[in-house]
């Protein structure tokens, strides 16, 4: 694989953002991280539901200390619920998914509890400026997520996702996405779309061609319903933004 090719297309896989956040690199503050968590739904709760449990715990969510924002979501592939959550660094994420938490899951839903944590060094936000309370309607959520190209380090993807943020500032119907680094060595992103149909548009099959041509290998993609979008309203719990 040409190595020289292969990062600069991170400017168009990875996009979104009117107000670009620009997160520090590690050195200068904490990483956010992003955590995705599924739990099964239980074959006798329908999906209307669990939705309703799910508006009953916004005001729970939306004060929690170091969370900056979350998706509550349905997994497309299974129905698991959960939430995809953005986090000022892992040390907090970590510890609101204690070992207690996972203990309650288990104890009050019978299943365990999947969470899956991404470092998030770049983020943006396509979304109007001063929303502060929950927002109910069809948006979707990709996790992308392809193997590194050998030899090529951490600095050199977060610099890739630096530029590829003009790419991304005027993808139709994107409304954040997360530039993500993974612990098992990929990276790519987490995109929220206002509705499926935006989101299609961009994953098209030239899009996977691109993959497949540059990394050398395909992308994974992973699809989630997100129902209910809750900023935090704590203002220690914002993440540094910066205009492109």
């Amino acid at each position: 694989m040409n190595h020289a090719v292969a990062l600069p297309l991170a400017a168009a896989l990875l996009a979104t953002g009117v107000h670009a956040q620009v997160v520090p690199v590690a050195g200068s503050a904490p990483t956010p991280v992003a955590v995705i968590v599924k739990v099964q739904k239980p074959w006798y709760a329908p999906r209307p539901i669990v939705l309703g449990k799910m508006r009953d715990t916004i005001p729970q969510y939306a004060g929690i200390p170091g969370l900056n924002y979350k998706m509550f979501s349905f997994a497309q592939a299974d129905g698991h619920y959960g939430g995809i959550y953005l986090w000022q660094d892992r040390a907090v994420a970590q510890g609101w998914f204690s070992p207690a938490w996972f203990e309650r899951v288990k104890r009050e839903r019978g299943v365990d509890g999947n969470v899956r944590y991404f470092d998030v060094p770049v983020a943006l936000d396509n979304m109007p400026p001063g929303m502060t309370g929950a927002v109910e309607g069809n948006a979707v959520a990709t996790l992308v997520t392809i193997p590194v190209p050998p030899g090529v380090d951490r600095a050199r993807i977060i610099a890739e996702f630096r530029a590829a943020i003009p790419v991304y500032q005027k993808v139709p119907g994107l409304m954040r996405k997360y530039f993500v680094i993974s612990d098992d060595g990929r990276f790519g992103g987490i995109y929220l779309w206002d509705t499926q149909a935006s989101a299609d548009q961009w994953f098209n099959a030239a899009w996977h061609a691109r993959v497949r041509t540059t990394y050398g290998a395909a992308a994974a993609l992973e699809w989630f319903d997100a129902p209910i979008l809750l900023p935090s309203h704590l203002a220690d719990n914002r993440i540094e933004m910066a205009q492109p």
